[in-house]
């Protein structure tokens, strides 16, 4: 089983996690305001006995300058985040301190977790032109073209907000990444961002 993860502030209630089980069917899991994110999705990969890979819209490394490799000299981004337009993992934060724990904390349980970047997925599909991120109305549209192009199956109605449809284009990576599909952004021995 595949999971992508769409990770939010930690109490928000902004984390949402997009479940592909059976085939190709997918279900929806989202953090409750002032619920600790980190807890939700651990509690929920426990209490899962097949997930295998997983896919989160976060920060996983530093930049490179950060690990005293010589010839490096960038303390803002990664050579990632500048391939795929990414914010830098300097500016996030705490949000990158929680994910490359949880990475750890994931990956002592068996599960494989990657670094994915949704808006670039929703470039490389031509979403934006869909206009991906703006008007809330076209979400429905937006489901139709991902169902499309991934066999995906859900309810359009379960995708309430821009959170659960990041979290379905961080599945779509994971599910591209199965079918080795894949693009890879950035360098291996500083953190690469996969779609």
């Amino acid at each position: 089983m595949i999971i992508g993860i769409d990770f939010g502030a930690k109490n928000a209630g902004t984390t949402v996690i997009a479940r592909m089980y059976e085939h190709n069917k997918v279900d929806f899991f989202a953090a409750e305001k002032d619920q600790d994110a980190d807890e939700f999705i651990k509690k929920f990969i426990e209490e899962q006995e097949d997930i295998w890979l997983a896919y989160i819209d976060a920060p996983l490394s530093l930049p490179m300058v950060y690990k005293r490799i010589n010839g490096s000299n960038d303390f803002f981004y990664r050579e990632a985040d500048r391939l795929t337009g990414a914010m830098s993992p300097m500016f996030l934060g705490g949000l990158t301190a929680r994910a490359m724990k949880l990475k750890l904390e994931v990956e002592a349980m068996g599960i494989k977790m990657v670094e994915t970047y949704p808006s670039k997925l929703a470039e490389v599909l031509h979403l934006k032109e869909k206009d991906y991120k703006g008007d809330k109305n076209q979400i429905p549209v937006l489901c139709d073209a991902l169902k499309e192009v991934s066999s995906f199956e859900f309810d359009n109605d379960k995708v309430v907000d821009w959170h659960h449809f990041d979290a379905l284009l961080c599945l779509y990576s994971a599910k591209r990444f199965e079918m080795q599909a894949a693009m890879v952004f950035g360098r291996p021995e500083e953190g690469v961002i996969t779609v």
